[in-house]
């Protein structure tokens, strides 16, 4: 995948959807640099013109009272003097009116906050195209999949090059959809937060790294186990070890429970709280998947994508988990021939552009984390629609949407 050919040719990438329209960051810097080479010229010439004008016009406004030949010497001094005085007030005036025009508009800036634009990483290595992709988006935050049958240090390659070339912090995915025995799970989660998380003994052996930025602090236990994994009960037992240890060891670590709701449906919730009382001492946050395949966040009312988060959010307050924030770790829209539930690239970019949005205009949701799924596509011209979720196509030419998602990843870095 030549991502390095795409970068080059797309020295602005804007995409417009809506009213929305973003600068690829992956190309700002020549661009900028460039904006302010032109600004500079613009700007030198524009006080020659000024200069020009100014001495007109105080000529102009003095000729009548010109010294002439038999002037004496105080005489000219004096017509000099007014003059540089006349021109003086000319310019401050023109300049004063030229600061008024319109400013050419600016890259994005980040906004300082708790949000954090982010991205999937997958739950396998970083090839070095996949490396070249992750840093051109440069997401602040990636969230990666670990599987829990392997050793906890399987994937030290992925957690170097996150560090050290892609320069992104991991949001720890850790086991899938089923997790196994409790106590084994809890055993493995333990160990993963000593070798990665504040502290950890991968850090030490990495001293070249910088753990203060990259040390992995987010940690959440499963992915979508509601989806006949596991039943809610299940579930609970399962964690309930976990939690229970890290707190007792006092593990430096943000412990994220996946969470579901459903119209009016929280009994997924409900019945983590019922098997775990003192739940709200144990965990950071929930994390949900407000998927909508085919339709707009704004769509399907109490169904819809905004209307779930916005109940999970009330329901949260309700359980007295106000101060905990939610945590959006899936959500986008497949670009596969897949019929109803699959999307034109153009509606993909509309739709995710109005879920960002949404999230950005609600601080009451209370959202710390929202992560795009996925970053390229697994196949090209497929009906299934898991092979093409990516803001990039297989062969990393992007898609519109991946302009938008980059331009709030570069201002919402947490």
């Amino acid at each position: 995948m030549q991502v390095a050919k795409f970068v080059r040719q797309f020295v602005f990438l804007t995409v417009a959807v809506g009213s929305i329209s973003v600068l690829s960051a992956a190309s700002a810097g020549p661009a900028l640099a460039a904006q302010r080479v032109d600004s500079a010229a613009a700007v030198q010439t524009a006080d020659q013109g000024i200069a020009t004008t100014c001495l007109k016009r105080a000529l102009r406004k003095t000729r009548a009272g010109s010294a002439g030949a038999s002037a004496s010497i105080a005489d000219a001094k004096r017509m000099r003097h007014t003059r540089a005085a006349l021109r003086r007030r000319c310019a401050a005036r023109l300049r004063a009116a030229a600061n008024k025009q319109p400013q050419p508009p600016q890259a994005p800036a980040a906004i300082p906050g708790s949000l954090e634009i982010g991205i999937d990483g997958g739950y396998s290595e970083w090839n070095s195209d996949e490396v070249e992709m992750r840093s051109a988006l440069g997401a602040a935050v990636t969230r990666h999949e670990w599987d829990i049958s392997e050793p906890v240090d399987s994937q030290d390659a992925l957690v170097l090059k996150a560090a050290d070339q892609v320069h992104t912090r991991i949001h720890a995915l850790l086991g899938a959809n089923e997790l196994g025995d409790p106590g084994r799970y809890q055993e493995w989660v333990v160990d993963f937060i000593r070798r990665y998380g504040v502290g950890g003994s991968f850090w030490s052996e990495h001293p070249e790294l910088d753990e203060s930025r990259y040390a992995i602090t987010t940690f959440e236990l499963g992915n979508e186990p509601y989806y006949g994994g596991m039943t809610a009960s299940q579930y609970a037992d399962t964690v309930r070890p976990t939690l229970e240890s890290v707190k007792e060891l006092g593990l430096p670590a943000k412990l994220i429970l996946p969470s579901v709701i459903f119209g009016s449906d929280t009994s997924w919730m409900d019945t983590l709280y019922k098997r775990i009382p003192n739940l709200n001492t144990l965990f950071y946050a929930f994390a949900d998947h407000p998927y909508w395949y085919g339709h707009a966040p704004t769509e399907g009312g109490n169904d819809g994508p905004l209307s779930r988060v916005e109940t999970l959010r009330q329901h949260m307050n309700a359980l007295g988990a106000a101060d905990k924030p939610i945590f959006i770790t899936e959500y986008g829209e497949s670009t596969a021939d897949c019929g109803e539930e699959c999307v034109s690239e153009s509606v993909q970019a509309q739709h995710l552009s109005e879920m960002l949005e949404a999230v950005v205009s609600h601080p009451d949701w209370g959202v710390k984390m929202f992560s795009t799924f996925q970053l390229h596509d697994w196949g090209t011209d497929s009906s299934d629609r898991e092979e093409q979720f990516g803001l990039l196509r297989e062969d990393g030419s992007p898609k519109p949407a991946y302009g938008i998602v980059q331009g709030y990843a570069q201002q919402y870095r947490g």
